[in-house]
């Protein structure tokens, strides 16, 4: 008979034997880690092959890694993947994505419940505060800007209602400047120029119609569109508009081709920064209204005091090099020095409402010719609807000078 003979250490003193890393978790936890990573590639089986392996990669790899990891590291990085994966299927609207929310914050849940009960008092204590900790930096400098990017990049799209403009129109369609096809309306005018409406991120046409309305009755043409991958248009939606100028390059191509010479720019929020980006290198455009310019890379965080760098200019880091990474797309200029080349020869009106708008593109128009317009009173882009009768005036004046 084989008696029982304990490992020893090196020293001669038994040696205790080591406990996998993962021991005591139930089976279910790691059969639903595997199926949530696997809903949330079917959540993005329709945004293209680079979103599917950028996106679907950091939750399969974990997926396969969840066994052997340790509990605590189960119990963080489920409960991370479960927020996440939760609020961007709230964002797309997306069953899947919830689903697989669901799940891992189950799994979360379950390995992180009574992980402390074993520890003293005090280290279950010190436990507790770190993670509370880590939990709130998570959430500010990884979480936040994560969903929203999701939420710049996979708002779905909303009908649009052929009676929402109200004026008499044609309905048309134009290639943007890289040749994605773009839907719009159509106003003709009655004083032989016409303005591009540009609508903000995350919206379509439909945001913009008051403005389009203003500019009819005061005689101009009016051309609204949705922005690539919103409305009717083809493409992929970006929300922070880095290709947008190209939708504003088609935009003018179009009228240009319908003979229009006079031709003037309007955008809202994203829509301000793009019609600013296209008219510093396009001369055919005469003057540029800007409702809401803010920020859409870091650089732009520059000209905000130092207090609010450091809390936004990680953040919106973070946001462009994930939409960076997901969609490919290359950063655009800083909107500093775009601002600098518009108003170097052409009318530019910027309008500003909350205080990162008066802050930044007063940064912006130091120098300049750029006119800056202060709404303190009204929210994001909501000057027409709360001092209609002045707006139109401003914007009206504005035009009328490069005509």
């Amino acid at each position: 008979m084989v008696g029982f003979m304990p490992t020893v250490s090196p020293l001669g003193f038994p040696a205790r034997p080591a406990a996998p890393a993962a021991a005591g978790a139930p089976r279910w936890t790691t059969a639903l880690v595997p199926a949530a990573a696997v809903l949330l590639l079917v959540a993005l089986r329709d945004a293209g092959l680079r979103p599917l392996v950028v996106a679907g990669a950091p939750p399969a790899l974990f997926a396969i890694a969840f066994p052997r990891l340790p509990r605590a590291a189960q119990a963080a990085g489920a409960s991370a993947l479960g927020g996440l994966a939760l609020g961007a299927g709230v964002i797309a609207h997306s069953a899947p994505g919830l689903l697989a929310g669901v799940a891992a914050l189950g799994v979360g849940l379950a390995r992180g419940w009574g992980i402390n009960r074993r520890h003293r008092r005090r280290r279950a204590w010190r436990n507790r505060a770190a993670t509370t900790a880590g939990a709130l930096l998570a959430i500010v400098f990884v979480a936040y800007p994560t969903l929203t990017a999701v939420g710049y990049l996979a708002k779905p799209r909303q009908p649009i209602r052929e009676s929402a403009l109200g004026l008499p129109h044609e309905r048309v369609a134009f290639p943007a400047g890289d040749r994605v096809r773009l839907s719009g309306w159509w106003v003709p005018g009655r004083n032989g120029a016409a303005v591009v409406v540009v609508h903000g991120g995350g919206g379509d046409r439909e945001g913009a119609v008051a403005h389009a309305r203003m500019l009819a009755r005061a005689g101009y043409g009016v051309l609204l569109y949705d922005a690539r991958g919103r409305g009717r248009s083809a493409g992929h939606e970006n929300a922070f508009g880095w290709h947008w100028d190209r939708d504003v390059r088609g935009a003018v191509d179009f009228l240009t081709r319908r003979g229009i010479e006079d031709i003037s720019l309007l955008g809202l929020s994203t829509g301000a920064e793009a019609v600013i980006t296209e008219a510093a290198d396009d001369p055919r455009v005469n003057a540029v209204v800007a409702d809401g310019v803010q920020l859409r890379i870091a650089a732009d965080a520059n000209a905000l005091g130092i207090t609010d760098r450091l809390s936004l200019q990680p953040a919106v880091g973070l946001i462009g090099a994930e939409i960076r990474a997901v969609t490919g797309e290359r950063r655009p200029p800083a909107l500093a020095g775009l601002v600098r080349r518009v108003a170097s020869g052409r009318p530019l009106l910027m309008i500003a409402t909350i205080p990162i708008e008066r802050t930044v593109q007063r940064r912006y128009a130091r120098g300049t010719g750029a006119q800056v317009w202060e709404l303190p009173g009204s929210a994001h882009t909501r000057g027409l609807h709360d001092h209609p009768d002045e707006y139109a005036r401003r914007v009206r004046d504005l035009l009328d000078s490069a005509r």
